[in-house]
């Protein structure tokens, strides 16, 4: 409900003939209370509170990346992506190894798809994580990289041909 007050009143003109200095104060005293009663709830009509909108929007990618790599791949790849975290030795994904090397396409199927290795094995995740989740991981390891290692595997990207049935999926 909206309350709507014109603080110009139309001029009334009251014929008070009549009418003695008595009644006339009588009904204008009606008047005041009554006025009073319509802007007050008018005040308070106006004055409740709308409720605030919540925010819907997604956390920002290089933190969702972090919170699942924590939660999935830092058994394996470590706390930090330092690597060697258990029996499985899977390698460091930070600066210290060659991860940047590999281009984001190549990092998205091996999450997805799983990897083969020398002696050891990664896991598909295909099934464990969304599309935006591993776009989110990769983004966090971009991170994890120097300026200079980031430049050098951005540029691989964007050489990298697409495969005939990709599972990378690009960015809108």
């Amino acid at each position: 409900m909206v309350c709507a007050v014109s603080w110009r009143l139309p001029l009334i003109e009251l014929d008070w003939t009549g009418f003695d200095t008595m009644e006339k104060g009588f009904y204008v005293r009606m008047l005041f209370p009554l006025l009073a009663f319509y802007l007050t709830a008018c005040a308070t009509v106006t004055s409740t509170p709308t409720p605030e909108p919540t925010e819907t929007s997604t956390p920002d990618p290089v933190t969702q990346g972090s919170q699942v790599f924590s939660s999935i791949c830092a058994q394996c790849h470590g706390e930090n992506a330092e690597g060697y975290a258990n029996e499985l030795s899977a390698p460091a994904l930070d600066s210290t190894e060659h991860a940047f090397h590999h281009p984001d396409q190549q990092i998205h199927d091996w999450i997805m798809n799983g990897k083969l290795g020398v002696g050891r094995q990664m896991p598909p995740l295909g099934d464990q994580l969304t599309d935006g989740e591993v776009h989110a991981v990769i983004d966090y390891l971009h991170t994890l990289w120097t300026m200079e290692q980031l430049a050098s595997q951005q540029d691989v990207t964007s050489r990298y041909p697409a495969t005939p049935e990709p599972t990378w999926t690009p960015r809108p």
